[in-house]
This record gives C-alpha cells, sequence and structure tokens, in this order.
C-alpha cells in the first residue's frame, strides 16, 4: 500500500509540475535578469516571483467556505439555493447566519449515507450543497466545489506554499464526506452522491503529515484517527464490481 501511494504522488507531483510550466508558457513571462537566457517561444514570460505572487493570490480568490455566500453559487443548475446537512446533524451556527444573509435553504438529508452511490435522489427536494465543516479550494470556473481528484493536486499546491492548516482541513473534509456521505465524493454536491474520482486519500494524508513532520510537527495521534478512514477508501475501491456498479464513475 506505502508503494502504490508512493508511485501515485510521483506521478502526481510531475503532472502537476507539467501544468505549471504549461500554464506559465501560455502567459506572458517577463524575465529581469539580462543574464538570463530568453527561450525561444513567440511569447513573453513571467519572472517566478510574479508567478507565485499570483499562485498566492488565487489561494484566497478559490476558497470556499460554509460561511461565505459564494460558495453556494452553481451555474451547473438552475436550481434554487439549497445546502445540505447530514441527517440529524445540528445545525450549525455558521449556517444560521448564512441562511439570513443569503438566499439560501438549510435542509437535512432524509436518512445516514453508509456509501457512495446508495442514496434515493428522489427523497430531496433539490439538488444543492453538501455541508463540510472546513474551508476547502476549488478548481475554479464553473466548478465551484470541492472535488476529490482535484484536491490532491491543489493540496499538493497548498503544502509547497506553507498553507498546511488549509491542507489538512481539506484533508479533514474528506473524513467527514467518508463518516456522512458514504465515501470520498465526486465532489460536495448532492448530485455527486452517487460517485466517486480516482482514490487518492491516502496519498493527501501521507503528504500532509510528511509536511508537518518536516517542520517538527509530528502528528502521530491525527495519523492514527486518519487510518480508519484510509481503510474504508481502501475498502470502497476493491469491491467486486457487481457489488457496487454506480459509485467510481467520474
Amino acid at each position: 500500500m506505502l508503494r502504490v501511494t508512493r508511485t501515485l504522488q510521483t506521478i502526481g507531483s510531475l503532472a502537476a509540475q507539467g501544468i505549471l510550466l504549461a500554464s506559465m508558457i501560455r502567459t506572458p513571462i517577463k524575465v529581469n535578469d539580462p543574464a538570463t537566457p530568453i527561450p525561444h517561444t513567440s511569447v513573453d514570460t513571467n519572472s517566478l516571483q510574479d508567478t507565485l505572487k499570483y499562485i498566492n493570490g488565487a489561494w484566497d480568490t478559490l476558497t470556499r467556505s460554509m460561511d461565505q455566500c459564494r460558495s453556494l453559487e452553481d451555474t451547473k443548475t438552475d436550481s434554487e439555493a439549497i445546502e445540505y446537512l447530514p441527517a440529524g446533524m445540528p445545525v450549525p451556527e455558521a449556517l444560521s447566519t448564512l441562511q439570513k444573509t443569503c438566499k439560501v435553504r438549510i435542509e437535512h438529508l432524509p436518512n445516514p449515507i453508509t456509501k457512495v452511490g446508495n442514496f434515493d435522489s428522489h427523497q430531496i427536494p433539490g439538488e444543492g450543497l453538501l455541508y463540510l465543516q472546513n474551508p476547502y479550494i476549488v478548481p475554479g470556473g464553473q466548478f465551484n466545489e470541492m472535488y476529490g481528484w482535484d484536491s490532491y493536486f491543489i493540496i499538493r499546491g497548498l503544502i509547497r506554499d506553507h498553507r498546511l492548516e488549509m491542507a489538512k482541513g481539506m484533508v479533514e473534509n474528506f473524513f467527514f464526506e467518508i463518516e456522512h456521505y458514504g465515501g470520498v465524493l465526486n465532489a460536495n454536491r448532492t448530485y455527486y452522491l452517487t460517485r466517486s474520482q480516482p482514490p487518492f486519500l491516502t496519498s493527501m494524508i501521507l503528504a500532509v503529515y510528511e509536511a508537518e513532520k518536516a517542520e517538527g510537527k509530528t502528528d502521530v495521534t491525527w495519523l492514527q484517527r486518519a487510518y480508519p478512514f484510509a481503510e474504508r477508501d481502501y475498502e470502497e475501491w476493491n469491491e467486486k464490481p457487481h457489488q457496487n456498479k454506480r459509485s467510481h464513475g467520474f
């Protein structure tokens, strides 16, 4: 399992670097050092400092939390804004405030969900956002929720930018999804309750743990807490196909 996790981390890291390099090629770059050779491209280039400044500012722009009206926006549907809590969960104070300041309905899912795909959409009044406890980073554009696949690359970037608290909070959100929504979801909307995305939870857990350890904050207690969630995620992806046909569509 550890070797698989390491391999996935390497692939993810290389992919993330490739995406960053591609974005830099498409973006005008300004070379400040006259001694630095200018790449043979048809566009200008930004300095590394400018690129890092852009990335640093983008984290805040793409941050969402349950006390922000903009977190509820969903251009993929024309439905009214509804935010769903797990069945039986008390309404947090932040949501009570949100209900007053935004045009949003606060509802509860009718039943506990113990498995991805084990959900009847006809039992809820409309599509909506699923509650998560911690702030998170969204991909942007029309994708205004926390995604299982994208979040791996996002967390790697947050760690590199020394935003460990946000990275750890996002991993905790996946624990919350497993506990209350049956597994790591495609994203935290009701129409994603039927499916997941490629399994990167163990890689995310390990990335956060090792980053904290590198800063002298070895949190074995947190790692022990994470382990049962990693096991449940592993079991979800190692079921026989006929047992859960619907849960792994991307």
